[in-house]
């Protein structure tokens, strides 16, 4: 089946089809580390008899689904996005527990990072889209090694992996949505070992703050009572943030860049006018 046919199946037809071949005497059993409004839905349209385990829930309530209780996680006010670079100093400079993950927005922003905490002399790699399968499992093998202290990744990239001794997430770009933060976060604290992740946000993030600070609540970690009411935006609360490079050059030297390019280019125009 070729993705984006005009034939491609959905998921759920897909799961559909399956069950259609498997016996009725057969036990069928749905696992999901978030259990949302959908899932629970196609539980209940698949199972019958069902049996709900639910495992690191607090006070019974399903909104923090899969939160594991061994991760504690705080959320950490920068201000603009230029403190992002610095706080990411600031934790490593402290003294951070290797291995670390750091989870990006995109694969530019990923990029980026890399190059700045590269020139920290940190045991640092990357994975996304734009690296080569390869270079991917190359960078994910030397993580597990524990010859890279730090791996930057972008949700797609993390999706199905799994280590098992992470001890630090820290979430770069907050994410948009409820269930890709309980995925992050989940890459640590495994195995019955604690883990902690930690949550940058901005003055742009705020359209997105209270949905993240309701699960770190509901999860048993501290939240002011002031992130809890924020007001979220109206319409298509899941689009990225649009954010700013991330470049620690000084402005004064951009400025001098731009200035000189701008003559080079108005020089080489007069040249080609002479001519």
């Amino acid at each position: 089946m070729k993705s984006g046919s005009s034939h491609a199946k959905t998921f759920l037809e897909q799961i559909d089809n399956i069950l259609s071949h498997v016996p009725s005497t057969a036990v069928r059993a749905l696992f999901s580390a978030t259990i949302g409004a959908s899932v629970r839905h196609l539980a209940e349209s698949i199972l019958r008899n069902e049996i709900d385990i639910s495992i690191g829930l607090k006070n019974g309530n399903s909104t923090a689904a899969g939160v594991n209780d061994n991760v504690s996680q705080s959320l950490m006010f920068v201000g603009k996005e230029e403190g992002k670079l610095l706080a990411i100093r600031q934790i490593i400079a402290k003294g951070i527990t290797p291995p670390v993950i750091i989870f990006m927005q995109s694969k530019e922003r990923a990029q980026a990072l890399y190059m700045e905490l590269m020139y920290d002399n940190v045991h640092v790699d990357v994975i996304h889209a734009g690296k080569s399968q390869g270079a991917r499992d190359s960078a994910v093998a030397r993580f597990r090694k524990g010859e890279i202290w730090v791996l930057i990744s972008t949700d797609l990239c993390a999706r199905g992996l799994d280590f098992k001794a992470v001890n630090l997430v820290i979430n770069y770009d907050l994410p948009t949505s409820g269930v890709t933060y309980v995925h992050r976060i989940g890459r640590c604290g495994r195995g019955g070992r604690k883990g902690e992740a930690i949550t940058l946000f901005t003055e742009q993030d705020f359209e997105h703050l209270r949905t993240i600070a309701n699960i770190v609540k509901l999860s048993g970690n501290d939240v002011p009572e002031w992130m809890l009411s924020v007001k979220g935006k109206k319409g298509n609360n899941n689009r990225p943030v649009r954010r700013k490079t991330i470049d620690t050059t000084p402005g004064y030297d951009k400025m001098k860049w731009n200035k000189r390019k701008q003559c080079k280019q108005a020089s080489k125009k007069r040249k080609v006018e002479e001519n």
